[in-house]
């Protein structure tokens, strides 16, 4: 009876507080990984090895890596506007930038559960005076492009030779990989086939956002009528990836690292998908832990991998601190509220939103 009632308890505390110890795990493991990257996995002696390694960095190559970061966020807001002007919103690639980098900052720096990707569509809903569920459907289909091209970059690593690491195949990993992402995009682009819509009605936890869901569901069933407007994202999807990969490979290359470039195209597809695992805030230490072992399994030294790992993660933090500063002036240069960040709860915001479109 008591340790029914302690378990009781603990249930009660745990459904009353989810997102507040979900949030403290996924800081605590984000941390623990960094951590455990420098102070037990590296083999840095001390920290002389450290600064020694720091000391033969090529500055002018980590720069150019970060221009290739800053270039990635350029396009993908170009990405990002070729698929709104679908739906009839025309908003700047400068604007669409803004909004890009303040999504870096709540997915790499704030241990809130509202994501990046919740800023951008509830950000686009109000600039372009649109519903969340017509915003976020078309980010959906942005955010899936760059994973559909991840795939297709893990398969074409395949054809360079990169099957296996140590005495890991992934082969089958991958092939599965690249299928689950071509089913589901042909889902995406065929809805109906799928008879989603009858679905959505017949599931009894979707009523609240029902309206919403039926909303993303016919734009995805129209999308496919966007032929050119789908090419055009897939070209900027694959250059947004290669530009990634380069500016992986141009950081090894600063430190030192004799991987080919051909290396990166197996490296970094797998590394990206990896981190999108919710297990950490933003993929921080799985993305950085996942680099390091792969590069050491190709041959890299761990020092210089460590090192490589952790001024990659310093440029995505940079980017996240520049979403930052966007964050605070944006709204004074023009004149428009951003949309509160306190809100936690995802129903919440397209509830609230949805009331003002009423």
């Amino acid at each position: 009876m008591i340790f029914k009632s302690i378990l009781k308890k603990l249930k009660s505390f745990y459904v009353k507080h989810k997102k507040k110890i979900s949030t403290t795990l996924r800081i605590i493991i984000s941390v623990g990984l960094i951590a455990y990257l420098v102070f037990f996995r590296s083999e840095f002696k001390d920290f002389k090895t450290f600064a020694a390694i720091l000391k033969t960095v090529n500055v002018p190559l980590v720069l150019a890596s970060a221009s290739l970061h800053l270039f990635g966020v350029w396009l993908s807001a170009f990405r990002w506007q070729i698929l709104l002007k679908t739906q009839g919103i025309r908003l700047s690639v400068g604007f669409l930038s803004s909004s890009f980098l303040i999504g870096s900052f709540f997915n790499n720096l704030l241990p809130t559960s509202i994501g990046g990707d919740i800023f951008r569509s509830v950000d686009i809903a109000k600039k372009a005076k649109v519903s969340v569920g017509k915003s976020a459907s078309i980010l959906i289909i942005e955010r899936f492009s760059g994973v559909l091209t991840a795939a297709v970059y893990a398969v074409i690593a395949l054809f360079l030779g990169f099957r296996t690491v140590g005495t890991t195949s992934y082969t089958i990993p991958v092939i599965i990989f690249f299928v689950i992402c071509i089913a589901l995009g042909f889902i995406i682009l065929n809805p109906a086939l799928f008879k989603l819509d009858r679905l959505i009605q017949k599931v009894k936890f979707l009523a609240k956002i029902r309206h919403k869901l039926t909303e993303v569901y016919e734009i995805f069933q129209n999308f496919k009528t966007y032929k050119l407007a789908i090419f055009e994202v897939m070209v900027c999807g694959f250059a947004l990836q290669l530009a990634v990969i380069a500016s992986y490979w141009l950081v090894s290359r600063a430190l030192g690292i004799d991987l080919s470039f051909a290396s990166f195209i197996f490296i970094v597809p797998i590394v990206y998908t990896i981190a999108m695992l919710p297990i950490s805030i933003g993929g921080t230490g799985v993305r950085e832990n996942s680099l390091v072992f792969l590069m050491v399994a190709l041959g890299a030294a761990g020092d210089r991998s460590t090192v490589t790992s952790l001024i990659t993660f310093l440029i995505i933090l940079s980017l996240g601190l520049l979403g930052a500063l966007v964050y605070v002036i944006r709204p004074f240069i023009l004149k428009q509220p951003l949309p509160d960040p306190a809100a936690s709860d995802v129903s919440q915001i397209i509830e609230e939103n949805s009331n003002e479109d009423k």
